[in-house]
């Protein structure tokens, strides 16, 4: 249900090929904050388009990280780059407008499977069963990111309801 979604899909005998939905990558990145977290709790604000938006969260160390943004990539690309930094503080004091100038550093990158190119309005994700692709047994599953991985037993769940219906 990740990013080789379509490709394994791709590589399924009799997999029907207009039936698997077009697969983008969208990368977000993270920026650490190099002082003491400000905030106990999640923040969450607006959501930009295509994603949930740049956000605000502890880690397991108590440490504060805000991301990710969004930007689609051709390939997986996992690099960061620090001239960024400056966009995401302008969002960041947004909500928090005492954020001290020089205080983010990289952290990280994680690419998510999308729907949706940019501009294109953002589908749920999708769970694909025989009555879709003809091949029974066989679930596929597209464009599952978060929320979508917060909700992974809950989709496990649905997989197991359906595969046990075609029976």
């Amino acid at each position: 249900p990740g990013l080789s979604a379509q490709a394994a899909a791709e590589r399924i005998e009799g997999y029907p090929a207009d039936r698997i939905p077009k697969g983008h990558f969208g990368k977000g990145i993270y920026f650490r904050l190099t002082g003491k977290a400000p905030f106990q709790r999640l923040i969450y604000p607006p959501p930009i388009p295509g994603a949930l938006g740049t956000h605000y969260r502890n880690d397991l160390g108590g440490q504060a990280v805000f991301g990710p943004d969004l930007e689609f990539v051709p390939a997986p690309d996992y690099s960061v780059d620090p001239a960024k930094a400056e966009v995401f503080a302008a969002y960041i004091r947004k909500f928090w407008p005492d954020l001290p100038d020089g205080a983010l550093s990289p952290d990280y990158a994680g690419v998510r499977p999308k729907l949706h190119g940019p501009g294109e309005p953002q589908p749920d994700f999708q769970l694909r069963g025989a009555d879709d692709h003809g091949l029974p047994g066989l679930m596929a599953l597209f464009g599952i990111e978060s929320p979508g991985l917060t909700s992974s037993l809950a989709i496990g769940e649905e997989v197991a309801r359906r595969l046990l219906d075609q029976g």
